[in-house]
């Protein structure tokens, strides 16, 4: 993100009052009437985090586990812009390999402890010659087996690890993410299983995953989705900071630049009313493409 304050710079924890519109596939969701019980609130947590000079929202540590400033030459973030900086970490030893990574607080607070459904986004850019892969990470949240990590299991691929706090599972994409040398937008969203509840008039519906990119020259798209009816929310019990480039320890980190990171996530520890809290829909995640672009956002793509 640009170095400046603009509206959509550093990281913003604000809870959204209106859920974001309906993302692509994974079944809508059937009518239902109202429960005689209060329903917990739709409201949504987003955490933005960019890397200009001016803000903190992160912590930057080399591969050393020292602080490091990991900040890129300024006009390397994803919009070119002159003030706009990206996180470098272009000094890991290897794609996957060890290097630095950028840690902030974590995502669950107070009473919080599930998440029942979230979005990951952002930005990456490695090396010309040099996909995604190696098992490196963009975003990890988890200890254990509670949390969720977004890495690239092998070359082009992205996979979305999560986990109840006694099993983990995982999503695995094809290989799509295939490009090097140039910025790609890559996203996520997960949503929880629910399960039948006859007395409130609630229908059972699937967990689902969908996977979204797009680059600086094409519009955002699903790229791939997958349904399960067992997939529990994501347990938040003993996670520690959130560590975007690397795990928290340096290792599996990511060789390139990372931008514009966001995560989305449900702000109750209940399940939301709405079933689209937490999960950012496709023309959202365009919006957010033109937007980091520098781009009028009321442009056709």
């Amino acid at each position: 993100m640009h170095g400046g304050p603009p509206a959509q710079t550093g990281m913003v924890l604000g809870v959204c009052l209106l859920a974001l519109a309906a993302a692509a596939g994974c079944g809508r969701e059937p009518p239902s009437a109202p429960s005689h019980e209060p329903p917990p609130p739709a409201a949504l947590v987003v955490t933005e985090i960019g890397f200009g000079r001016s803000e903190q929202p992160v912590t930057m540590f080399a591969a050393d586990g020292k602080q490091a400033d990991l900040h890129s030459d300024a006009g390397k973030g994803v919009s070119g812009a002159g003030d706009d900086f990206a996180f470098d970490n272009t000094a890991a030893s290897a794609m996957g390999g060890h290097g630095g990574h950028a840690r902030g607080p974590p995502l669950l607070h107070g009473k919080q402890d599930r998440f029942h459904s979230f979005t990951i986004q952002g930005w990456f850019r490695t090396t010309a010659g040099q996909p995604i892969g190696g098992g490196a990470v963009l975003v990890s949240h988890r200890a254990g087996n509670s949390g969720f990590e977004l890495y690239a299991r092998t070359n082009g691929t992205l996979a979305l690890w999560f986990g109840d706090g006694a099993t983990g599972r995982e999503v695995v994409t094809p290989q799509v993410y295939t490009e090097s040398g140039q910025w790609v937008l890559f996203a996520v969203s997960f949503r929880a299983a629910r399960k039948a509840d006859p007395e409130k008039r609630v229908e059972a519906r699937p967990g689902c995953v969908t996977f979204y990119k797009g680059t600086a020259r094409t519009a955002a798209r699903t790229v791939h989705q997958a349904e399960a009816s067992d997939w529990p929310p994501a347990s938040g019990a003993g996670l520690g900071p959130l560590a975007i480039g690397a795990r928290a320890d340096g290792t599996r980190a990511f060789d390139g630049h990372l931008d514009n990171i966001r995560i989305h996530h449900t702000a109750d520890g209940a399940p939301p009313t709405s079933p689209t809290a937490g999960v950012m829909g496709l023309e959202d995640l365009e919006k957010r493409r033109r937007s980091d672009l520098g781009k009028q956002v009321a442009d056709p793509p």
